[in-house]
């Protein structure tokens, strides 16, 4: 990735959203609680470490 497209604002957006994610799995986990979502029109409660596997398999 170019420094040029890290610049760009929604590459900013998008890093935020990546970060404040994070935190909340990382609290998720610390507290051994479930994070709750928005998915197929309905809430979720799902485990922090699934959370993490898909956001690790969305960046590649």
């Amino acid at each position: 990735m170019t420094t040029q497209e890290e610049n760009t604002l929604s590459w900013k957006i998008d890093a935020a959203f990546r970060q404040a994610a994070y935190k909340v799995i990382l609290r998720a986990k610390q507290t051994g609680t479930f994070v709750v979502i928005w998915e197929d029109d309905q809430i979720k409660e799902v485990p922090p470490e699934e959370l993490e596997l898909r956001m690790l398999s969305k960046k590649r």
